[in-house]
């Protein structure tokens, strides 16, 4: 198993823990609404998970961003790569050398 997924279960197993140690009950009132009797950890799982969403929600058009950046550049490298390989040439080692190329370290 790969480090992450151990590492998802050990902090699964720590929730399970706490949330069977921490059994208190709490009452929340949000402008009209009313709820009695929550447990207090639910109330901290929700929180966790809609900060995460939120937290989501606002990088997401960012992600989005530089996903296409990438996709442009890699598009822009691969049609260089084609139009590079037509200007090289090839010696008889199967080395690419540059249309600039003049024989050699020494030769001027």
């Amino acid at each position: 198993m790969s480090g992450k997924v151990i590492v998802f279960f050990i902090l699964a197993v720590l929730l399970i823990i706490f949330t069977v140690q921490n059994e208190l009950l709490i009452n929340i009132r949000f402008f009209k609404w009313e709820m009695t009797d929550v447990p207090l950890v639910m109330v901290l799982i929700a929180g966790l998970i809609f900060g995460f969403l939120l937290a989501l929600m606002t990088q997401l058009p960012r992600i989005m961003h530089l996903k296409r950046q990438l996709k442009d550049v890699i598009n822009e490298l691969e049609n260089d790569n084609v139009v590079a390989d037509k200007d090289d040439d090839i010696t008889a080692e199967g080395i690419k050398m540059g249309s600039d190329y003049k024989g050699g370290f020494f030769n001027e």
